[in-house]
């Protein structure tokens, strides 16, 4: 009994077969075809998608620039970095993070008032290891958001037993965050320059520029060099090299000319920096430069940086030094 059943099945099988044949339907399993590969790091005209910020906010942070404290960490992951006299000839960074977090930065060195009028137009938390007597009593009269490594947060700093003291104080971005929310303070996104520069803009300007910060003790001279893309910095003849062998390149460098001069408090030589006012400022872009001025009206109000018609300056998105100088004289150019 079961044979002939098994005949007729088959049977069955054969006549859909057939039929399914001549109905001239395709089979109902899609055919999927493979995306196109796109390389968008070979083809230029492709346009990349800017990567988000790896911070919720803007982090601010002293760094030491003295011979001993160098190389350096972390200054390469900044968006932006000022550069000012600390004190006879030496200078010092304020460093700001906001796109690319840093697993370390330093050496953290203390604070000068005219850093912390700075940092407070960016409403941002400053971290440094205490001050001038001036900045750290302006930190309190203006309610800074401070995060201080010999006064209040010395949890999110540690030292580095390979180095010397004072040149041996590091942080991260992520001990500073941890720092900020036990704070309890806010973090904002740092404000934005505008459109980036059109090819077009400013005089040719791609020979070396070398900015002059020497004095009697100290001899520290800075060359930015422009390889036809962005900016390479030199320090006294070297690449300026970070401690992992990362050297600093700039898309843009801002120099402004802000009065300074030295002077002798409580026996100690300092600086005066009137970083509260207006003045001249270059802009190096694309190999081009051109004029304007910056602009900061008050402790609280956001550091200007003007076009020569007064509008916001047009650079390049990306990393940004801000060179502070006395004068033009300190600025000189070679081939």
């Amino acid at each position: 009994m079961k044979k002939p059943i098994i005949v007729i099945l088959c049977l069955m099988f054969l006549i859909l077969l057939i039929f399914s044949g001549c109905s001239g339907q395709k089979s109902p399993v899609p055919v999927v075809e493979p995306a196109p590969v796109t390389d968008k790091t070979d083809n230029p005209s492709v346009p990349v998608e800017p990567k988000a910020p790896e911070l919720p906010g803007a982090l601010l942070v002293m760094v030491d620039n003295y011979l001993k404290a160098r190389p350096q960490s972390g200054l390469d992951k900044a968006d932006l970095v000022y550069e000012m006299m600390a004190e006879g000839g030496i200078t010092r960074f304020m460093a700001l993070f906001y796109q690319q977090s840093a697993v370390k930065i330093g050496p953290v060195r203390s604070a000068r008032y005219y850093f912390v009028q700075l940092a407070k137009g960016y409403d941002s938390p400053l971290a440094h290891a205490g001050g001038s007597q001036e900045a750290l009593q302006m930190i309190f009269d203006i309610k800074m958001k401070d995060l201080d490594e010999i006064y209040n947060a010395g949890g999110y700093f540690w030292r580095d037993k390979t180095r010397s003291m004072p040149h041996n104080l590091y942080t991260s971005t992520e001990q500073l965050l941890k720092g900020a929310q036990a704070k309890g303070y806010k973090l904002v996104v740092p404000p934005a320059f505008g459109v980036a520069a059109g090819e077009g803009e400013g005089t040719v300007h791609d020979k070396d520029m070398i900015i002059d910060y020497s004095s009697k003790t100290y001899n520290y001279k800075v060359v930015w060099h422009y390889n036809g893309q962005r900016y390479e910095r030199d320090i006294n003849g070297n690449p300026h090299l970070m401690e992992d062998g990362t050297r600093i390149i700039a898309d843009n460098i801002l120099a402004i000319v802000v009065p300074t001069k030295d002077i002798i408090k409580n026996k100690e030589l300092l600086s005066e920096i009137k970083i509260i006012g207006k003045g001249e400022a270059r802009y190096y872009v694309n190999g081009k430069m051109t004029k304007g001025s910056w602009a900061k009206t008050s402790v609280s109000a956001k550091m200007q940086f003007l076009d020569d018609k007064g509008e916001v300056v047009k650079i390049k998105p990306g990393k940004t030094w801000i060179q502070v100088i006395p004068d033009w004289e300190s600025v000189s150019t070679k081939q």
